[in-house]
């Protein structure tokens, strides 16, 4: 016992230091793990119901995100490429009532898309790559999930090394739930993701009538699923065109967005959770408040797939198994 106490007083700290300084590329591995069954489970489903191959429908899943995160890319980077002239000189006009000019007008003015994308691009790439804290993290997720996509064996592999069958059959039930949890916390997600580009839209273009609605309502609601970024490139994306279409509207359309994402974190987010997952709302909104002041953007994107398997392992564990005995 004794032995057992010092170990402890060693191992719980340099556990928590290792944690630490792997935080990222462990919330990176969590997640990869979290869209692999996910997207393996999309489609089991409808390899099922159309009699097709498994492994085709992974390939086309990870198709249709390539092409439609790429299209998404092209269709931004076009639209911001193609009206930078008129953004500058539309924000000049706006900045001289402030005494303020921005230099060299012409110049900015005569660039093409090349001489933008090669001026540009290292500083938009150096914002990324330092949110996101290390770009390995991100491409490890895709791997993660992508090596658990095409491994539609994996779980009866895993669940071969446990040789009592009592415990194996225990702990199998656990994972299916945790898993049926999980998809509703993805259906959740849709949800949310759905709303924001609805709330966009009837802001953006019913109120405002800026132009690009459907490509800026579109990002916004993708953008949803990246907490921290997500709201800041959709309100920056609209104020760009708001400088060149309509620069009196550019305070309240970042009033209307600020409000919006007040409105989603502090009221959508709790009830669409607890109506899909059952989490308590005031649960949900503490949580994402203490991941993301401890660990930033991977705490707040993880924070809520693990309060769905912590709950359904405390439901499972504390609650159901107590009531049977």
């Amino acid at each position: 016992m004794e032995d057992f106490k010092k170990v402890s007083f060693w191992l719980f700290p340099l556990l928590f230091i290792i944690f630490w300084i792997t935080k990222e590329t462990i919330f990176a591995l969590f997640l990869g793990i979290v869209l692999g069954f996910t997207l393996q489970n999309i489609a089991r489903f409808l390899s099922i119901k159309t009699n097709l191959p498994y492994y085709l429908f992974v390939f086309l899943l990870y198709l249709f995100i390539f092409l439609f995160i790429s299209f998404l890319f092209y269709s931004l980077f076009k639209v911001i490429t193609t009206e930078f002239p008129s953004f500058v000189s539309h924000l000049n006009e706006i900045l001289k009532s402030y005494n303020l000019k921005i230099e060299k007008e012409e110049t900015f003015k005569k660039l093409d898309i090349l001489n933008i994308f090669q001026s540009y691009f290292p500083n938009i790439f150096y914002f990324l790559y330092s949110l996101f804290g290390s770009f390995i993290s991100v491409i490890l997720v895709f791997v993660i999930s992508l090596y658990i996509a095409f491994s539609p064996n994996l779980e009866r592999e895993i669940f071969s090394y446990i040789r009592n069958e009592e415990k194996k059959e225990e702990i199998f039930n656990l994972w299916f739930r945790i898993k049926r949890k999980l998809a509703f916390w993805i259906l959740g997600q849709i949800i949310l993701m759905f709303s924001i580009g609805l709330s966009v839209y009837f802001v953006y273009a019913l109120i405002f009538n800026l132009p690009y609605k459907f490509l800026v309502s579109l990002t916004s609601g993708i953008l949803e699923a990246v907490p921290i970024l997500g709201p800041i490139v959709s309100t920056l994306i609209a104020v760009f065109i708001a400088v060149i279409e309509k620069p009196e509207a550019i305070f309240p359309l970042i009033l209307a967005f600020f409000i919006i994402q007040q409105l989603e974190n502090h009221f959508l987010v709790p009830l669409v959770m607890k109506g899909t997952v059952q989490l308590n709302p005031i649960l949900v909104i503490i949580s994402i408040l203490i991941f993301g002041k401890l660990f930033g953007f991977w705490g707040v994107i993880s924070v809520l797939p693990i309060l769905v398997i912590l709950t359904e392992i405390f439901n499972y564990y504390f609650k159901e198994k107590n009531e049977i005995k």
